[in-house]
């Protein structure tokens, strides 16, 4: 409990040191939610970054803020960089959507949701073959917002009104909620932020992913 409230301090001591500095906000408060909170918690095997994802059928989801990363698949640089990626649907473990304001930026959230819902995780003999299948599925997406609404009832509200987002994160209110797929899970306090490691931690321990072939994108 004590180490997650630093951590809750030290990311909302982010978020008031960028506030005078709004064109840089965004990246900084991503910056600091990765290299102080994601990548301290999960194993090496993980990797965390930022960019678009495409589908074995082309769809793409436009930019995304963190893309989860699944350790059995390529994904491709912008220009030899280290910044932006295009990753494989099938690499994607999930996304977490960073913002300064959930409740003021609800509706670029929405936006994200709706670009990502389209894409498809097809895992196994199913790649190979080509097309939906029952097998496919979709990229979990989650929100992490630096400050937002203050009681766990509007963010179940807000969950309940659309199917595509599986969790909302609101730091400075500790305040987390996931959707039935995520087990529901409510957590307040230095623990919303637990809340959400956990449901990462389902979203990542699959190893479908291993069986994945990455050729059927040159088909």
């Amino acid at each position: 409990y004590q180490r997650l409230a630093g951590i809750q301090q030290i990311l909302m001591g982010v978020h008031q040191a960028s506030r005078p500095m709004s064109d840089a906000t965004r990246g900084q408060e991503r910056a600091a939610f990765i290299d102080q909170f994601l990548s301290q918690a999960f194993p090496s095997p993980f990797r965390f970054g930022t960019g678009d994802a495409t589908d074995v059928s082309g769809t793409r989801s436009g930019q995304l803020d963190v893309v989860v990363e699944f350790p059995f698949m390529p994904s491709l640089p912008l220009g030899g960089s280290s910044g932006s990626r295009l990753y494989l649907a099938e690499s994607v473990a999930a996304v977490v959507e960073v913002k300064s304001n959930v409740a003021a930026q609800w509706d670029q959230v929405l936006d994200t949701a709706a670009q990502l819902a389209p894409l498809r995780r097809a895992f196994g003999a199913q790649i190979i073959m080509g097309g939906p299948s029952p097998t496919d599925e979709k990229i979990p997406l989650f929100v992490a917002a630096y400050t937002g609404w203050h009681q766990l009832s509007t963010i179940e509200q807000k969950l309940a009104s659309t199917k595509q987002i599986h969790g909302i994160l609101v730091i400075d209110a500790g305040l987390f909620v996931s959707s039935t797929p995520f087990m529901a899970r409510k957590a307040t306090g230095p623990w919303a932020l637990w809340g959400l490691v956990c449901c990462l931690h389902q979203a990542t321990r699959t190893l479908k992913a291993a069986s994945t072939q990455p050729i059927a994108y040159a088909s």
